[in-house]
């Protein structure tokens, strides 16, 4: 698949500079036209699921489109594992959810930190241009942006041009305002703390010195490792002596799930991710498996 990015199995950062980011791309018809209208530039596409990826996979092949790219992964963390900083030209986002409940803040895809990473990715007079019709949204994008300290801000009720989306027909065939919000990066941002996940070159197997395991003692159990990092066991699986355990990690709410595989030693075992699970080498993995096997050795409980 040409046109699919696995953050997983690349060499990272990207080496992509001066291009455009469209996050939500759906059923990808923007980012197809943008590319069809602008062969000699870079368009990257960013999706949390399945459906619209393949869509526009399937859509790049049939127009024989080479610079197109997209991945799936929380735009948090796709800007954060695949981009230089000051590489990105625009970013934008047609119609992002509002997740408009209070306690819904933390899933925006414009609260701070955020626009601190998008703005860590973006050239100097780069852009982000967001189109919207819930002024709630407008309103809370414009006051977190003004944290960061980096972003000159516009705003307008733009003409509508065909192609419509379905959004935009809707909205318009019932009277509802379309807003533009436009955040040009002027100078560096403001650090804030954010959220982040440290890569780790090579998980090695865990040696567990024990002649007999119990694993009942972890399955469908949950555990806080250490504050940001949580992790579920659900299903074991033994073959004789060796087991295969289902996990689900939180590290810094980036989830992965995946499969550990216990294999019986001579007096001992040894633990390993499976080689079957696709996985984000992190430290939070390299720490959960620490953490498994001294429970299995009931230092800890």
């Amino acid at each position: 698949m040409h046109n699919y990015i696995d953050y997983r199995k690349i060499e990272r950062p990207l080496k992509f500079q001066n291009f455009t980011v469209e996050i939500g791309f759906g059923s990808g018809d923007y980012i197809l036209k943008m590319a069809k209208d602008n062969t000699d530039e870079v368009f990257f596409g960013i999706e949390k699921s399945w459906i619209p990826v393949n869509k526009l996979i399937k859509k790049c092949r049939k127009y024989d489109l080479k610079n197109v790219f997209c991945t799936k992964l929380d735009a948090y963390w796709a800007f954060q594992f695949l981009f230089n900083d000051r590489s990105v030209k625009r970013i934008i986002m047609n119609y992002p959810d509002p997740w408009f409940k209070k306690f819904h803040e933390e899933k925006r895809l414009t609260r701070r930190e955020n626009l601190y990473i998008y703005a860590k990715k973006l050239m100097l007079n780069g852009e982000i241009k967001i189109r919207t019709d819930d002024y709630a949204f407008v309103e809370f994008t414009l006051q977190e942006s003004e944290l960061i300290g980096c972003f000159s801000v516009s705003l307008s009720k733009p003409t509508i041009d065909k192609p419509l989306t379905k959004y935009e027909k809707r909205w318009l065939s019932i009277g509802k305002s379309i807003w533009d919000i436009v955040l040009i990066k002027d100078k560096e941002p403001i650090p804030i703390k954010i959220k982040e996940i440290r890569e780790v070159k090579a998980l090695f197997p865990v040696r567990i010195e024990k002649d007999k395991l119990n694993l009942q003692d972890i399955s469908h159990r949950e555990f806080k490792i250490e504050e940001g990092l949580y992790l579920k066991c659900f299903s074991v699986w033994k073959r004789d002596e060796d087991y295969a355990l289902e996990v689900l990690l939180s590290e810094n709410s980036f989830l992965q799930a995946f499969m550990i595989i216990i294999k019986k030693k001579e007096g001992y075992f040894i633990m390993d991710v499976s080689q079957f699970s696709e996985i984000f080498k992190s430290e939070g993995i390299k720490k959960s498996m620490d953490f498994l096997s001294k429970m299995l050795i009931k230092e800890i409980e």
